[in-house]
């Protein structure tokens, strides 16, 4: 049986012949954004075709339809507006900005569609009855001066600021370098604004009257260093992140953290935080905040970063103090590991598919988080399970696409 995958940020389905849909019995395309025409789609429900897309766009037929597809930031100007004629559909994966000129541009589009973020000045609000976002907008004040999502303050931004304008950021702005010239942006009357800001004690009372009245202001001890990731506390924490940190992602502490800890002078986790139980007293003892604590198992085996992980009895038995599996697209336990041996010895995180037996679900539920779906035959089934085997073992009557875009 001849099948199909396409894996794409945006498919084109405009001109999708019966001719390329009788050839497979079966095709699956996922997708952010798919695109059809009335004719196309009526042609699509006659056969075998499964749309996953977060968002299925009609166009009419025949027209002068002009899609221009972006992955990743893309910035709308006022010379970005689409040809008189032309019904022209914007759509972005990632990170739209609309610029201050640009609100003509903008409204020019038939239709604008973004799978990620927008940033637009505040006075556009309400004017774009053609935009729509799966996810989040930030609106700026008009004037203003965009920075990064999350904005370094340091010792050279005083040196390049401009007089009298207001900088803004879309998160937070960050002003922990206490070797920051404060006064220098008091003499160039820079003023900021944004959601939140983390600022250093020592700089608190010369960079609060700059911030606007709505910034939330957390205050770090001088010398804490701001982290824009995820990273996990071990020997070499200290090295790279040093004794006081405000952690923006999630952290893993390792059971050789147990070292270091008491080295810890400050600790923020804007994230969640995973460690062993045995940790637990002495992480609450030095942490400020965090938002969820998970408690893994001491584990004597990782499985992690594999497109499809299998785990057996032997391998449990092999393993007196566990095994974390995580990270993993398909993990498919063997049929003859006993429930029990799941709740004592399995841990599963972060991770898409797990496959077992009917028999096994609810121990595997008990020891997984983060899991999106639990169960099913551990066999080619002909479904979404079967397509994807048949991928990761060159089936010949299989065809996979991966692209950022896909013309059918």
């Amino acid at each position: 049986m001849k099948k199909m995958i396409v894996n794409c940020a945006t498919c084109d389905m405009r001109s999708v012949s019966e001719e390329t849909l009788k050839t497979y019995e079966q095709i699956v395309v996922n997708a952010a954004s798919v695109i059809v025409t009335t004719e196309t789609k009526e042609l699509i429900n006659r056969y075998n075709v499964m749309l996953n897309a977060a968002d299925v766009m009609e166009v009419p037929a025949g027209a002068n339809v002009k899609v221009s597809s972006h992955n990743g930031a893309y910035e709308l100007t006022a010379d970005g507006a689409p040809r008189e004629g032309e019904i022209a559909v914007l759509m972005v994966n990632g990170a739209l900005t609309i610029g201050a000129d640009a609100l003509s541009a903008a409204q020019a589009f038939h239709e604008i569609k973004v799978n990620g973020s927008v940033t637009m000045p505040k006075s556009m609000s309400g004017k774009l009855s053609n935009l729509s976002v799966n996810g989040s907008v930030n609106a700026y004040p008009d004037g203003a001066i965009l920075l990064r999502r999350n904005a370094e303050i340091d010792r050279t931004f005083p040196l390049r600021a401009r007089e009298n304008v207001l900088y803004w950021a879309a998160r937070r702005l960050i002003f922990t370098d206490t070797e920051l010239n404060v006064g220098k942006l008091q003499e160039k009357g820079v003023r900021f604004a944004s959601k939140s800001a983390i600022v250093a004690e020592g700089l608190t009372e010369a960079v609060t009257p700059m911030l606007s009245e709505d910034t939330d202001i957390l205050i770090v001890p001088d010398g804490t260093k701001f982290v824009n990731d995820s990273v996990k506390m071990n020997r070499r924490f200290l090295k790279k992140c040093g004794k006081r940190v405000f952690l923006n992602g999630d952290l893993t502490v390792e059971p050789e953290a147990a070292e270091i800890l008491p080295e810890i002078e400050y600790l923020y986790v804007n994230g969640d935080v995973k460690l062993p139980a045995e940790l637990v007293d002495a992480f609450e003892d030095v942490v400020e905040h965090y938002d969820e604590l998970i408690i893994v198992k001491k584990t004597g085996k990782v499985i992690e970063d594999h497109v499809r992980a299998t785990v057996d009895k032997a391998l449990l038995e092999k393993y007196a103090d566990g095994i974390l599996v995580t990270d993993c697209a398909t993990v498919h336990i063997a049929k003859d590991v006993p429930s029990e041996l799941i709740l004592e010895r399995l841990t599963i995180a972060d991770c898409a598919q797990v496959y077992c037996s009917e028999e096994q679900e609810a121990a595997v539920s008990a020891v997984s988080r983060d899991v999106a779906s639990i169960g099913g035959a551990d066999d080619d089934d002909g479904g979404i399970a079967g397509l994807v085997a048949g991928a990761l073992h060159l089936n010949p009557d299989l065809k996979v696409v991966n692209a950022a875009e896909y013309v059918m």
